[in-house]
């Protein structure tokens, strides 16, 4: 369902050129989403959101509204992010990552704040990020991790709760374009070198 309407909305959907939408997609009028766009099935996108070009969103992820999400940016299957959520340019967001963005949920009426991540973090598979924390550039959070307080760019972060070192040669350097940026899908048979031009 596309430009799923809401009180209050002001603002169609718009969605750029070259974008694959799959069965089950809910997204809400007042989100802009660039060009060559791809989501998986059962992908709920909520109002107030902005997600740049060549951006993937797997199955059943679920996007609260008022997020950012930056250019190049691959975020995996069965993916929580509430509001107030920031993601920069180039991020990678492994299947089962949930955001959070209240440290006292339903005990304060204070606004919640959600994470921001700067541009080239990659986050592993099953992490928790914890309201407030910022996730410098070029960080990489591994698997299963609980981050909550703020990492460093270019740091190494892992465990429960998570602790940093330094990030080894072989992780440095950002995400690879070749990696991010095609569109394309492991079941299906097109191919994108558009992402050179």
């Amino acid at each position: 369902m596309l430009g799923y309407r809401y009180p209050g909305d002001s603002r169609p959907l718009r969605i750029g050129a070259h974008a694959i939408i799959r069965a089950g997609a809910i997204l809400y009028a007042g989100t802009t989403i660039g060009d060559r766009f791809q989501c998986g099935h059962h992908v709920l996108i909520r109002a107030e959101v902005t997600i740049g070009n060549r951006c993937v969103v797997h199955h059943k992820c679920t996007l609260e509204g008022r997020i950012r999400v930056g250019d190049g940016v691959k975020i995996m299957a069965h993916v929580y992010i509430p509001s107030g959520t920031q993601i920069g340019s180039m991020v990678f967001i492994g299947p089962g990552t949930t955001f959070l963005n209240d440290k006292y949920p339903m005990r304060r009426a204070a606004p919640v704040e959600g994470a921001r991540i700067e541009d080239h973090v990659t986050i592993g598979g099953g992490v928790t990020i914890c309201p407030g924390v910022t996730i410098g550039r070029g960080a990489f959070i591994g698997a299963g991790s609980v981050v909550t307080k703020d990492v460093p760019p270019d740091t190494l972060a892992l465990g429960v709760p998570a602790r940093h070192r330094p990030l080894p040669d072989s992780l440095s350097g950002g995400n690879l374009p070749e990696l991010m940026l095609p569109q394309t899908d492991l079941w299906g048979s097109q191919s994108d070198d558009s992402w050179r031009e």
